[in-house]
């Protein structure tokens, strides 16, 4: 089975968040912050991108057009994000550019995880059709999560899959619903086993909540709790949890803002 590098930066982060909103009716008052993060699977033989994070300077410039006015989100503007690695920059770092990028895998459609992907001119889009349903679709209590519909609109080279997929040799796709309808994680085959990247909003309590949170609730993980179907959430999350245990890479973990490879 052939084996990879997981590359990772931090395009921007979302300083002192209510941790409940990751931990489903827990840790209320204490706050985290949270880190949007591209990934790159060094070792394949095509420059691949999972998730292609967000900023603070995109968002103004490409989505609202404008520099004035705040964007709420989970009712917390989006002024208060604090852009950590352009996106360029990142890339540069790797030895590439965003022309350079052959495909980009999307874990899911909320717009902190897609606005790189518009500057990516040559690369393949891997999505979920469930998920690409749900974003031209979502109800209107998840608007504050979505990109303006022609956004989605203005995306082209699109490969859709369904359920878990073998990718390539050493990496996966798992179906992961819940955060939102058609969410997918990325399992990627390195000398040290097997990560997987996580489809959903999460941190490293909802994977790993501490005993006496676990005893507390009477269940075994912290649901996001944004979601489209917290059971489902819920489930996805258990399913994980007994696939990959401790190596699970949740995408909104803190501590990954120091992290630049996996394994190190």
């Amino acid at each position: 089975m052939k084996e990879y590098t997981i590359r990772l930066f931090t395009n921007a982060k979302g300083p002192a968040r209510e941790k409940s909103r990751f931990t489903y009716l827990n840790y209320y008052g204490q706050t985290v912050d949270i880190p949007y993060i591209v990934w790159n699977i060094e070792g394949a033989d095509q420059n691949i991108l999972i998730d292609s994070g967000c900023s603070a300077a995109d968002y103004y410039r490409v989505i609202k057009g404008e520099t004035d006015e705040a964007f709420q989100a989970g009712g917390e503007a989006f002024k208060d994000v604090e852009d950590i690695t352009p996106f360029e920059e990142g890339l540069a770092k790797w030895g590439l550019k965003p022309e350079d990028i052959d495909i980009i895998i999307m874990t899911h459609l909320h717009w902190d995880h897609i606005m790189g992907t518009a500057k990516c001119k040559n690369a393949r889009i891997i999505v979920q059709e469930e998920e690409w349903k749900g974003a031209y679709h979502h109800h209107e209590l998840f608007d504050f999560a979505y990109a303006p519909r022609w956004y989605y609109e203005g995306m082209r080279n699109l490969g859709f899959v369904k359920g878990d997929v073998e990718f390539m040799p050493g990496v996966r796709f798992i179906f992961s619903p819940g955060h939102t309808p058609g969410g997918q994680s990325v399992a990627i085959n390195t000398k040290k086993g097997w990560y997987v990247i996580c489809g959903f909003c999460g941190v490293e309590h909802n994977l790993h909540p501490p005993e006496d949170i676990k005893k507390a609730v009477g269940y075994e993980i912290l649901p996001a709790a944004v979601h489209t179907d917290v059971t489902v959430a819920y489930e996805t999350g258990l399913r994980l949890l007994n696939m990959f245990g401790d190596n699970i890479l949740p995408a909104h973990e803190q501590k990954l803002m120091k992290v630049e490879r996996i394994p190190e």
